[in-house]
């Protein structure tokens, strides 16, 4: 058997190629979400920022929490910057490590794929004969009883752990 030389980690329509409907819905749909949760904070934001909004609003500030909500507008500004630079930072970082760690550790335990690799190599002997004939014929009629059962590999294997 051939082994694999790449895995894949992750498989998403959203990043595989071609499939632009899909793309420019998921897209839509987050920064919808995105704008919906905004959009409150903007509005209570507006009349600190241009106070002849604060006349279309439906509501009156008072006059003596204005101050302390320019206090906190700033100071949640600046946390939003120190938070997003964070998170950017972290994501970066857990990328690069996880990347690392798949690069460098072996994913597959290769002597116990070696072991399954020949278990089920000498069973494919054993239900269709030698691999060279089995490589050079173009046609071939399998008989009922060589059929392979659903649980084959799963049988196979859990019988190669009880003999080792």
């Amino acid at each position: 058997m051939k082994q694999k030389s790449t895995i894949d980690l992750i498989e998403d329509d959203y990043f595989t190629s071609g499939d632009w409907h899909l793309k420019i819905e998921q897209t839509s749909i987050a920064l919808l979400g995105w704008l919906f949760v905004f959009l409150p904070f903007f509005g209570l934001a507006l009349p600190l920022w241009q106070p002849h909004f604060a006349s279309l609003l439906p509501f009156n500030y008072n006059t003596a929490i204005l101050r302390p909500l320019e206090f906190l507008a700033k100071f949640f500004d600046d946390y939003f910057v120190f938070i997003s630079i964070s998170y950017l930072t972290l994501t970066f970082l857990n990328n690069y490590r996880f990347a690392a760690s798949w690069r460098d550790h072996l994913v597959v335990d290769q002597d116990r794929q070696q072991e399954r690799s020949q278990l089920v190599e000498q069973a494919w002997q054993e239900k269709f004969g030698n691999s060279d004939e089995r490589h050079n014929c173009s046609f071939y009629c399998v008989e009922p009883q060589q059929n392979l059962e659903t649980d084959f590999a799963q049988t196979l294997f859990a019988k190669g752990e009880k003999n080792l």
